[in-house]
């Protein structure tokens, strides 16, 4: 059971049950539970506290930021990282007993979306340290001694960063090598291995390393397994991931490269070494053999806040350049604007827009109240705003055309508007990415979609049930499922609520309703075809996912529309449900019958080499004909702008 999906074997050994309510997991069941996505109003003393926060933090940027020079040279100024330092920028999820502003998620979902509508990367070097940096670990995991020392620190004075990927485990977090050995006196342990993609370690103080231990396992009264870590040759029963905090002025310590990419150009992002470093036993967040699971449990909910904050405040920061280009840009005597495929496009960009912004602050509301158990909603947040920001900048790139594709400082040596498109562009494809990449999120969430089925049929590919266990497995199912199956197929009454109560809502709910019902039918007839080749049928792992995303946007939507003061939001609301059901229509379709077998086998066969010569013609060269080498010191420095400080 734990092979049902190829790739993520160990991450799914240190997952929990959703121990909370969940919307999308009724959704997935055939009874999405409405009144979920009601989560109690905001405290209005809590609201006003972020918005003059946010008020705060733009007149900051406005005076101290200038955007274009961080692109330009790729690199923050000190002042501005110490000037957020010094006005709690880096501690807004800090308690305010440890020297924070205590935020809710909420109101630091508001502060990040404002300083990523001016610089994006600046966002982002603001939410790691608050996201997986030192204070989140420490704070839900540590012990107090940790919390008083480390936790006033990262919230006023130093920038804290999170080591966990290395050059061959990217997605398959669980593949870390690393290794963490504890000396014979039992006071330190002796690191050595490598980080790569570490962001904000070459201007971290502190880091979250997630290490192996060489361990003995052991188990209480109760049969609760705990890890004990063993010396240097000593016989141990398995290398467990575990979270240290690691000082970056430890000896042993290198910042190898500040890493480059094709865009957040002024983000920190290093390759690190450790060599024979020491970190303090006292330095373990936690217990031993949790470190994954800490982090996996500190991303599950850090994916609903950061991310979609950032790709919001891009998008928003997009929009009124984008409608100034297309009534001021004539073409053939007409302004852009004034042209329907433009029109038709400019829509499109106004309905995502706002489904963004229902998402995010549907979820950060969700995110504040213990009761909610999100991980499914962050995860679909998280996938939404970075898809949808990527395709609305790439519109709003379109619309501007060769002004679009030009750099900021190109156009200001004309003295035209120094928008950076391009840039934003550039930047934006790294989002998909980061915590969490799309096509890793979609079957992590189909997984969570089929959790109730995969439970029942647990004991039947489980090698070690005896044929009794499974027989009796076999016979509670088939008394079981024709119950579940008829449900499906019954209507349920939406709750008594006055915020259903709105003709269009109860239209659009009782949609969500009967299809959330069909997409539970779906999922078991597809169950039934595929049986264990499910286990690597990622077309329609995605198909489950996306149609649930779809319905979850919906709701956000509907509810967004009816509770702001704006005129023009029953209209995007409405154009939005129009299109998704088309978009659920071939999906549900594609999720029993596809050509997925027939596209797929043609790429096992270029991956196979059976298409060799379609390069034919050119130049060849294999990725290993490219040079592996630096041209020269002066391309990769190191000197001490890359060193920690």
């Amino acid at each position: 059971m734990g092979k049902l999906f190829e790739g993520l074997e160990q991450i799914e050994a240190v997952r929990e049950h959703l121990s909370g309510d969940s919307f999308m997991s009724g959704v997935f069941l055939g009874h999405p539970e409405f009144e979920l996505l009601l989560p109690p109003d905001e405290p209005p003393e809590e609201k006003a506290e972020g918005l003059a926060y946010c008020e705060k933090i733009a007149a900051f940027l406005k005076e101290h930021v200038d955007p274009d020079e961080i692109e330009r040279n790729a690199k923050i100024p000190e002042h501005v990282l110490k000037g957020l330092l010094d006005i709690g920028a880096f501690g807004m999820k800090i308690p305010k007993k440890y020297g924070g502003l205590g935020f809710s998620y909420t109101n630091y979902g508001r502060v990040l979306t404002v300083i990523a509508s001016w610089n994006n990367i600046l966002s982002l070097t603001v939410a790691v340290p608050q996201s997986i940096g030192i204070g989140m670990p420490i704070l839900m995991y540590g012990n107090e001694a940790q919390k008083e020392k480390y936790l006033p620190l990262v919230a006023r004075k130093e920038i804290t960063a999170f080591a966990l990927t290395e050059p061959d485990t990217g997605s398959d977090a669980a593949n870390v090598q690393t290794e963490a050995v504890i000396d014979s006196d039992g006071e330190n342990f002796t690191v050595n291995g490598e980080k790569l993609w570490c962001t904000n370690s070459p201007i971290a103080r502190y880091l979250t390393l997630i290490a192996r231990v060489p361990a003995r396992k052991q188990r209480d009264e109760m049969g609760n397994i705990t890890w004990l870590p063993t010396k240097k040759g000593a016989l141990f029963d398995a290398r467990v991931l575990t979270a240290l905090i690691l000082d970056m002025k430890t000896a042993g310590v290198t910042v190898k490269q500040r890493c480059q990419f094709e865009g957040c150009r002024g983000i920190e992002n290093g390759h690190l070494t450790f060599e024979d470093v020491k970190i303090p036993a006292e330095n373990v967040i936690g217990e031993l053999g949790k470190g994954l699971k800490y982090a996996l449990s500190i991303l599950n909910l850090g994916r609903a806040i950061s991310v979609p904050a950032i790709c919001l405040g891009m998008a928003k920061q997009a929009w009124q350049p984008t409608l100034d280009r297309a009534n001021s840009r004539i073409t053939f005597g007409q302004p852009l604007g004034a042209r329907q495929t433009q029109q038709i496009r400019i829509g499109e960009m106004a309905t995502s827009l706002f489904a963004m912004e229902a998402m995010c602050e549907r979820v950060w509301q969700m995110a504040d109240h213990k009761n909610y158990d999100i991980r499914i909603e962050a995860a679909i947040t998280k996938i939404f705003t970075s898809e949808q920001s990527l395709q609305f900048l790439n519109d709003a790139q379109v619309i501007f055309g060769g002004a679009g594709y030009e750099t900021a400082d190109s156009k200001r040596f004309r003295g035209q508007p120094a928008f950076g498109m391009e840039q934003l562009v550039r930047d934006a494809t790294m989002y998909r990415i980061g915590e969490g990449a799309t096509d890793i999120l979609r079957p992590y969430v189909a997984r969570e979609g089929l959790n109730h089925h995969l439970e029942q049929i647990k004991p039947l590919f489980d090698e070690k049930s005896s044929f009794s266990v499974r027989s009796k497995r076999i016979f509670k199912l088939m008394t079981q499922y024709p119950g579940w199956y008829l449900s499906q197929w019954k209507p349920r009454i939406l709750p008594n609520n006055p915020a259903f109560s709105a003709p269009r809502v109860d239209e659009k709910l009782s949609y969500i309703e009967r299809t959330s019902r069909k997409l539970a039918r779906h999922i078991f007839y597809a169950m039934l075809i595929c049986r264990e080749s499910m286990r690597d049928d990622q077309g329609r792992q995605n198909r489950i996912e996306q149609v649930g995303e779809e319905l979850f946007t919906i709701a956000v939507v509907t509810l967004h529309a009816e509770t702001i003061n704006r005129p023009y939001a029953r209209e995007l609301s409405n154009e939005f449900y129009r299109a998704s059901r088309k978009r659920i229509k071939r999906l549900l379709k594609g999720l029993i019958c596809n050509d997925d077998e027939v596209r797929a086998r043609i790429g096992q066969n270029g991956v196979k080499g059976e298409y060799y010569d379609l390069s034919s013609g050119i130049i060849q060269r294999g990725l290993d004909d490219y040079p592996k080498t630096p041209y020269d010191a002066a391309n990769q420095p190191h000197d001490a702008a890359n060193q920690p400080r």
